[in-house]
C-alpha cells in the first residue's frame, strides 16, 4: 500500500467524527510506573492520536499501541524524547554526549550517520516520533534549562549540525521529528518550565538568529515544531499590562502569524507540555488546551484527561471551528503518513551491527569534545608514573541523589586500570582535604553540573561548592585539573584555576574520553561551541 495523498488524508480528517477528531489532536503521557488498568480506562475515553512514553521496555510500548489502536479510527503515532539516543527511553542502551558536545565534536556527518541509527533502532521499538533536536541557541550562560542541551551559541553551528540531526533522523521515514523550543529558549535566565520566559530579542536580532535556523529545518523537512511557554514582545502586539505577552503556545501571532505565515511551516505544530507553570498560568485551566488549537496549534502534550470533553464542548458551542479543528488533525495524519503508519512498515537492517555502530560513534563523538580550555601550568598532558596518587574531588548538583551521579565511580575505575592509586571525595570541604592534599601527586576536581541532571532555576554554585576552595588550599597544590562534566561556563565562577577543561557531557564515553584526553592517550581535537566572554572564544564558526 502506497503513502496516501494529501486529499485522501484531509478526507480522512473531514470525515471523522467530533469524538475523533477531539481525540487526534491529543498526545497523552504514560510511564513505566503506571497502571495499564488506568491507562486503559483513560484511551478509551480520550482515544488519543498521539502517545508519549518515558523510560518503558519496548514490549511496555508495544502493548500501550495495541491498546490505543483498538479504540481509535487511525494508527496512533508514539512520541518519545529521544535527545540523545535510544538510552534516552530504553535501559542499557547507547547514548550520545549532550547536544553542545556534538558542536564541540563539528562533525556533520558523524552526527547524521548518528540519527539514521538511531532513527532504526528507535523504531524497531516501537517508537515514531521524537522530540529532538533542540535547537535552541544558548546565549546567555545563566539560561538554566538550555546550557548542554543546545548545540552551540552560533545560529550557523546550530542550525549545520542541527540539521544533520534532523537528515539522518528521517532516512527512510523511520522517525518524524520535532524541532524546539519555538521562538527559541537561551535567552532569558530563568527556566520557561516555571513562568512564561522571555525572547527579548528585536525583529532583526530574531530574524537574523532563530529565524535562519528554523527556516534551515523547515528546510531540512522537519516533520514538527514544538512551541514554548516563551514569548517574543517583538512579533506580539497583544499584551497584557501586569504579565506581559502571552507565550508562544497561547499565541495566535506566534503559532499562525509568525510560524505558518512568515516561516511558511507546513508540518505539525504540536505544544511543549501543556503542564508546565508558564502556560497554564496565563488561562483558565478548562481553556488551555482549546486556547491553544484555536491561536494553531495542532497536538497537545501531556493533557488532562479532561481536555478531550472540553475541547469537544468548545466545538459545539461554536468557540473552536471545526475547520480549525479539521485542519489540526490533517497535520497530524500528514505527520503520521510521513512515517508509513497507514502501511506496511519500511524494513529495518540487523540489530547486532546497528547497535555497535552506534556505541562506536558514541565514543567518536565524546573522544572529539573534550575541551582543553585552560592550562596556564602546561601540566597537560599529564606525565605521571605508574603508582602515582591521584585525589578525585566530586562535586554535583544536589537536584538528585548523589547515588544516582556513577559517573565518577567510572572515573575512577579507568584510572585504577592505568595503574593509579585513587581516593575519591564526594563533596569534600575545605578542613577535609587541608592535611591530606601533600599525599596526592594530582587532584581530579570533577564537577556535574547540567541542565539535564538540575531542572532548576539556576545552574550557579552555592555554599555547598565553594566549601571545597576555601581558604585556597586546594589552589596551591601544583596539579589541579578542573573539568567540568556539564555546564560549560564554570571558569566564570572559578576565575583562579590554572588548568581547567570542558566535557560538556557525563555519559559514560564522555567520562573514558576525558580520561584519554587529560593522559594524552588521545589528542584533544574538540572546538569551543559557545564562547564565554573573557575567558574564551567560540571556535565553530
Amino acid at each position: 500500500m502506497a503513502k496516501l495523498t494529501e486529499k485522501e488524508i484531509r478526507a480522512i480528517a473531514e470525515n471523522m467524527t467530533d469524538d475523533a477528531l477531539c481525540g487526534q489532536v491529543l498526545c497523552y503521557d504514560v510511564y513505566d510506573k503506571d497502571d495499564p488498568e488506568e491507562v486503559r480506562k483513560i484511551v478509551e475515553k480520550i482515544k488519543p492520536g498521539g502517545l508519549y512514553v518515558g523510560q518503558m521496555s519496548a514490549e511496555k510500548i508495544k502493548m500501550y499501541t495495541e491498546m490505543v489502536n483498538r479504540v481509535t479510527p487511525v494508527p496512533v503515532i508514539i512520541a518519545a524524547d529521544i535527545e540523545s539516543g535510544p538510552g534516552d527511553v530504553f535501559a542499557g542502551e547507547p547514548m550520545l554526549p549532550m547536544p553542545m558536545a556534538w558542536g564541540a565534536c563539528n562533525d556533520e556527518k558523524l552526527i547524521e550517520r548518528a540519527g539514521e541509527l538511531i532513527a532504526e533502532e528507535c523504531r524497531s521499538k516501537g517508537i515514531h516520533w521524537t522530540f529532538s533536536p533542540v535547537v535552541d541557541i544558548n546565549f546567555n550562560p545563566n539560561n538554566p534549562i538550555v546550557n548542554i542541551r543546545a548545540i552551540s551559541d552560533s545560529p550557523r553551528t546550530v542550525a549545520r549540525i542541527g540539521r544533520a540531526f534532523v537528515r539522518g533522523l528521517k532516512k527512510d521515514g523511520l522517525m518524524a521529528t520535532t524541532c524546539k523550543h519555538f521562538p527559541g529558549d537561551g535567552v532569558d535566565d530563568r527556566n520557561q518550565h516555571f513562568c512564561t520566559t522571555v525572547n527579548s530579542l528585536t525583529k532583526e536580532e530574531w530574524d537574523s538568529s532563530y529565524g535562519a535556523v528554523y527556516r534551515a529545518m523547515i528546510e531540512e523537512g522537519t516533520d514538527s515544531i514544538m512551541v514554548a511557554h516563551i514569548a517574543l514582545p517583538a512579533y506580539q502586539a497583544e499584551n497584557d499590562a501586569v504579565f506581559g505577552p502571552p507565550p508562544a503556545v497561547l499565541s495566535e501571532e506566534i503559532m499562525t502569524g509568525l510560524l505558518r505565515g512568515r516561516l511558511h511551516f507546513g508540518g505539525c505544530i504540536v505544544s511543549d507540555a501543556m503542564s508546565m507553570i508558564g502556560s497554564a498560568s496565563r488561562v483558565p485551566i478548562e481553556d488551555l488546551a482549546c486556547t491553544f488549537l484555536r491561536c494553531g496549534g495542532d497536538m497537545v502534550l501531556f493533557p488532562e484527561p479532561t481536555d478531550h470533553a472540553q475541547i469537544k464542548e468548545s466545538l459545539l458551542q461554536g468557540r473552536l471551528d471545526r475547520s480549525r479543528l479539521v485542519d489540526a488533525v490533517v497535520h497530524v495524519l500528514k505527520m503520521k503518513n510521513s512515517v508509513h503508519l497507514f502501511e506496511e512498515a519500511p524494513k529495518i537492517g540487523a540489530e547486532n551491527s546497528r547497535g555497535e555502530e552506534l556505541r562506536k560513534i558514541c565514543a567518536q563523538i565524546a573522544e572529539r569534545s573534550i575541551k582543553i580550555v585552560r592550562d596556564t601550568q602546561k601540566i597537560l598532558p599529564l606525565h605521571l608514573k605508574k603508582g602515582a596518587k591521584i585525589l578525585l574531588l566530586n562535586e554535583y548538583s544536589y537536584y538528585k541523589p548523589k547515588k544516582e551521579c556513577d559517573e565518577f565511580i567510572l572515573l575512577e575505575e579507568e584510572l585504577k586500570k592505568r595503574g593509579f592509586i585513587t581516593r575519591s571525595v564526594d563533596g569534600a570541604k575545605h578542613s577535609e582535604i587541608k592535611d591530606i592534599l601533600p599525599e596526592y601527586d594530582c587532584v581530579l576536581v570533577n564537577f556535574k553540573f547540567s541542565s539535564r541532571d538540575y531542572h532548576g532555576g539556576s545552574l550557579r554554585i552555592g555554599w555547598d561548592h565553594i566549601m571545597l576552595f576555601w581558604r585556597a588550599y586546594l589552589l596551591q597544590h601544583p596539579c589541579v585539573v578542573f573539568t567540568s562534566f556539564g555546564d560549560p561556563y564554570k571558569l566564570y565562577e572559578f576565575p583562579y584555576l590554572k588548568t581547567y577543561v570542558n566535557a560538556f557531557s557525563f555519559t559514560p564515553d564522555t567520562v573514558r574520553a576525558a580520561v584519554r584526553v587529560i593522559l594524552g592517550e588521545i589528542p584533544c581535537t574538540a572546538k569551543n561551541p559557545v564562547g564565554l566572554s573573557g575567558f574564551f572564544e567560540r571556535e565553530t564558526d
